[in-house]
């Protein structure tokens, strides 16, 4: 064991040493058998790269690991895994559920990326919530000598091992080494301190233990993206792994090329011209654009345009564009060049500059920052231009009735009950979005399931006052108006909103709900109320309603951190099951427009009923995807997709369909500001 500890030092020693290095994680941020990086069984000190996500499977039984990871920030790594364990069954054989599976979290941070004179630092915590079957922390340092990369660590509990760190009884040593035969191609051996025959019951697969504590593997990058492993680990298991990983919200289809003008139409002054005329050729260079009700105004001096975004996600981008055109229709004695943003036909943003200032950004003869700081005006505003007001000419767009009609597949997974591990229901849901009159609009989704398993003996003896706990009544093969709701938007002040919505809100819920919004300053905090007074639906009945009625009354607290683009919400009241309490949701926006958030709650649960609610947490995982990534096009569209527990009643609330604060979270002028590079785009 001396020998062993003295490697160890020197090794130490060899991995800080300043030599000629790679500085990034690059190639050796790879995924170990269990998600996070690493090489099979440990953990380097490399880490996904900002934004990047990665899924993938891997087995060396009687482990089978299904996996999830993700840089959710500059220097920090979250995965997720699922671990099967195949010689080992969970309920009763008949059940259907098979074998015990075991859910974990782990985080990863990387205190210090890797330079010339110092190795990649990180310290991580495995298994960290839950039933901890598989807990460790540790602190790991790998270090470049490309084409090889050296990792030693410190671990403790399932990373302790036998080969103890001096004077620190509850810590053990831990290594390896990854060698990069090509672009492609990479080999790696490490020490694996694991003892699984002290693993906690009920997950003790290898009660022998294993019969070498040295594991081989070689991995291959057999298409962009896409990576496979083969091992051979602890002395007698062959391992096989596949991974695939991208930047979030990365194009998966190119775009067509969708050049601005560049070209100024009529530059002649203003009494050279007719004003009715140029309002109507702006009019139908924004129309053209793809934006929708549209009205543009001149008084002799300024130029505007309203609009509302329904051609490109990023708002900023869209601002730019219709700059661009007043710009190009623009006399050469304008005053200022006006862009109003509109959401549900209320004006919130307004944009202005001047038009030699616009004009001397596009040439890149004005830095972004002097453009951004000094000379674009951004500002809420509560009321476009009306016609007839001052002077102005304008011309506004009138339409009738306006309706959007799609379908869209769709797909619930229910997962984790005792009568089935994995259940599900698909098919396809029409549905239609009509604009009423200013701020309200009409949403009718119908849900036609193709097929479905979803059973859960458990959920079928429940009486009907639970909040979720019998959500898989609702998911069998019947038709139903999955929602059909009705929402009115309002402007309470400059600042403030307003909404009441009401009709079916989801599956199992129908009823009233309202809310109140206020940003103070830029917009970077917000503040409000909610409540939603609910009936719930009998199940396979389209309109049928029982004698339950849940009501929930929260206040909401959000601030916007620009520097990251993240979110912080905290809601604190009462839920729809009575319990008290608060919930914190955090999330952050990407450069492709994806959003991954994460969310936990903490509330009184003492009289929550059934009993497996006693002490819980409602958590869970979102990510929302621009529908772009899979179009030759832009779209303001997005796909949303969650994870959470659906058998749980606390921390509860309806889902709501449209919300104050996505109303208007990204036309606020911090938020604008923080991204107001894309309007040169």
């Amino acid at each position: 064991m001396r020998i062993l500890n003295s490697l160890a030092v020197v090794m130490l020693l060899f991995v800080m040493v300043a030599t000629d290095t790679f500085s990034w994680d690059r190639p050796f941020n790879n995924p170990s058998n269990w998600g996070g990086t690493g090489l099979l069984e440990i953990p380097n000190a490399r880490i996904l790269e900002d934004g990047v996500i990665r899924f993938g499977a891997a087995q060396a039984s009687p482990y089978r690991w299904y996996t999830a990871a993700m840089g959710v920030l500059p220097g920090l790594e979250i995965s997720a895994r699922l671990t099967e364990i195949t010689n080992i069954t969970a309920f009763d054989p008949g059940s259907g559920y098979g074998a015990y599976k075991d859910k974990a979290l782990d985080v990863k941070y990387q205190l210090t990326p890797e330079s010339k004179y110092l190795p990649a630092i990180a310290i991580g915590i495995q298994d960290f919530w839950g039933t901890r079957l598989f807990p460790s922390e540790y602190l790991v340092i790998s270090r470049q000598y490309y084409p090889v990369d050296i990792t030693l660590g410190i671990g403790s509990k399932r990373l302790k091992g036998g080969l103890s760190v001096p004077f620190l009884d509850d810590y053990g040593f831990f290594g390896g080494i990854e060698l990069a035969l090509s672009e492609r191609f990479l080999v790696m051996a490490e020490y694996n301190p694991i003892e699984y025959k002290n693993d906690k019951q009920p997950a003790r697969a290898v009660p022998e233990g294993a019969d070498s504590p040295v594991n081989v593997g070689l991995r291959a990058n057999i298409l962009p993206g896409i990576d496979l492993g083969i091992s051979y680990q602890r002395g007698d298991t062959l391992g096989l792994m596949l991974h695939v990983q991208s930047l979030l919200g990365a194009q998966v289809l190119p775009q067509k090329a969708d050049p601005p003008a560049v070209v100024p139409v009529d530059r002649r002054p203003f009494k050279e011209r007719d004003r009715k005329e140029i309002v109507k050729q702006v009019y139908d260079a924004v129309q053209e654009a793809g934006f929708s009700n549209i009205a543009v105004y001149t008084d002799g001096k300024d130029l505007m345009a309203e609009f509302e975004n329904n051609e490109y996600l990023s708002n900023q981008k869209a601002v730019g564009r219709v700059l661009r055109i007043l710009l190009f229709h623009s006399p050469e004695d304008t005053d200022h060049l006006v862009a109003v943003v509109k959401k549900q036909g209320m004006a919130i943003l307004r944009v202005s500059v001047r038009p030699d200032h616009m004009d001397k950004f596009l040439l890149g003869e004005i830095s972004q920052d002097v453009f951004m700081d000094r000379l674009m005006k951004v500002e809420i505003t509560s009321r476009a231009v009306e016609s007839g007001e001052g002077d102005y000419i304008g011309f506004i767009e009138h339409h009738g009735f306006q309706y959007d009609f799609s379908i869209k597949p769709d797909l619930d997974i229910y997962w984790n009950d005792p009568s089935g591990f994995f259940q599900y229901q698909v098919g396809v849901d029409p549905h239609v979005t009509a604009d009423l009159w200013k701020g309200a609009s009409v949403y009718a989704r119908y849900a036609i399931p193709l097929y479905s398993n979803v059973y859960s003996p458990t959920a079928s003896v429940l009486p009907g006052d639970v909040i979720m706990s019998d959500i898989s009544k609702y998911m069998g093969k019947y038709r139903s108006f999955d929602k059909l709701l009705v929402n009115q938007m309002f402007r309470i002040s400059d600042r403030s909103f307003g909404r009441v919505s009401m009709g079916y809100f989801d599956r199992m819920y129908a009823g009233v709900g309202g809310e109140a919004l206020y940003f103070p300053g830029e917009g970077t905090m917000a503040f409000g109320i909610e409540g939603d007074w609910l009936r719930k639906r009998v199940p396979k009945k389209t309109f049928e309603l029982m004698d339950f009625s849940p009501y929930s009354v929260l206040g909401n607290a959000y601030y916007y951190y620009s520097g990251l683009d993240m979110t912080f919400q905290v809601q604190f009241g009462r839920f729809l099951a009575g319990d008290m309490g608060f919930k914190l949701d955090i999330s952050r926006q990407y450069d492709t427009g994806a959003v991954a958030g994460i969310f936990v709650t903490f509330t009184d649960t003492d009289d929550v009923e059934p009993y497996y609610n006693k002490g819980y947490n409602h958590k869970g995982i979102y990510l929302s995807l621009p529908m772009r990534m899979f179009l030759d096009h832009d779209s303001t569209r997005v796909l949303n997709y969650g994870i959470s527990p659906w058998t749980r009643d606390v921390g509860i609330t309806v889902a709501h369909w449209q919300d104050l604060f996505s109303l208007a979270k990204d036309l606020m002028p911090s938020r604008f500001k923080a991204n107001a590079e894309e309007i040169k785009e």
